[in-house]
């Protein structure tokens, strides 16, 4: 069974910590809650899934009022879940050392692509959804939230570096601003604002990009990177462990916080052809591990070993 929290209800936070509280003596075997934090007394056994601990290590990244919150939540909810499920090795790590959680109680269930939706698009496919946004080619794309710890200011520089031997090279940013980016105030023109784009266009903008830009400074997870390479995109990504772990070696990685570096590491897939070429290859072959079929069933295993307890 799966409780929806109302639309215009509670916060997230009040509807978890009030709602759900009451949702969990009703009865169930265990109660899993998706994202990073249970009630603070829950009536049945719970699991839940930490996506990162970034507040944690960096709360700088985040405004005060929401990392704080988060600062206590985050390890205060690990610490009484049953069983704690991340997407990596890394998140495991990350968990255990600052939320004070044995390994053994944290499972590394992944996370999956949508194999059907991202995949690569024949050219006709991608031009038509291409033109009717506006968009030209070369271009590179980044998608995601606009803000420092995502490297939206890296892929600025990175691409204003390289527009002086690539002239006509446009960057096309997709997603919604969340923190401050000085660079945005007054953009430059060869900057394309998308906001959110419909479903259908963000596989044709992944397999129409010279490259696709992971410049983020820390993840969990990174959704988009994954996404682009089943689309058998270019990917150029930040050296962060999470891109290491999931990606390498079908990315390009630059040091992450380095716009020189991710300058020189777009330079190498948009001017040495074999570079591109095998990027692209890679990526689908990559992408095809990240099956959501097998993450259910990570998850049924961690359930069942409740049910034994």
């Amino acid at each position: 069974m799966t409780l929806v929290k109302p639309t215009g209800a509670r916060s997230t936070l009040r509807w978890v910590m009030w709602d759900l509280q009451r949702a969990t003596g009703r009865g169930y075997d265990a109660f899993h809650f998706p994202f990073y934090y249970p009630p603070l007394a829950p009536r049945c056994p719970v699991t839940v899934t930490v996506h990162d601990v970034l507040p944690l290590e960096h709360p700088e990244w985040f405004p005060h009022g929401k990392a704080n919150p988060l600062r206590l939540l985050i390890p205060a909810g690990a610490r009484r879940a049953a069983a704690v499920l991340v997407s990596s090795v890394t998140v495991a790590e990350a968990v255990s050392e600052h939320c004070r959680v044995p390994m053994t109680r944290i499972h590394v269930t992944g996370f999956g692509v949508d194999h059907a939706r991202f995949a690569p698009l024949p050219e006709d496919a991608a031009a038509t959804v291409l033109a009717r946004l506006g968009v030209r080619r070369p271009y590179l794309l980044q998608v995601g939230a606009l803000e420092p710890r995502r490297g939206t200011d890296l892929a600025l520089a990175g691409c204003a570096s390289l527009r002086e031997r690539h002239p006509g090279l446009q960057l096309v940013l997709v997603g919604e601003v969340r923190a401050n980016v000085p660079a945005l105030h007054e953009p430059p023109s060869w900057v394309r604002r998308l906001g959110r784009v419909a479903d259908d266009a963000l596989p044709a903008l992944y397999a129409g990009a010279a490259a696709v830009l992971a410049p983020s400074r820390g993840e969990g997870f990174d959704f988009p990177a994954l996404e682009a390479l089943a689309c058998g995109a270019a990917v150029v990504a930040s050296d962060i462990a999470v891109h290491r772990e999931h990606f390498a070696p079908a990315v390009a990685l630059f040091a992450s916080g380095d716009a020189e570096a991710l300058a020189a590491a777009l330079t190498r897939v948009l001017e040495d052809s074999d570079v591109g070429r095998e990027l692209r290859a890679a990526g689908p072959a990559l992408a095809a591990r990240f099956s959501w079929t097998d993450v259910a069933r990570r998850h049924l295993e961690v359930w069942r070993t409740l049910e034994r307890r």
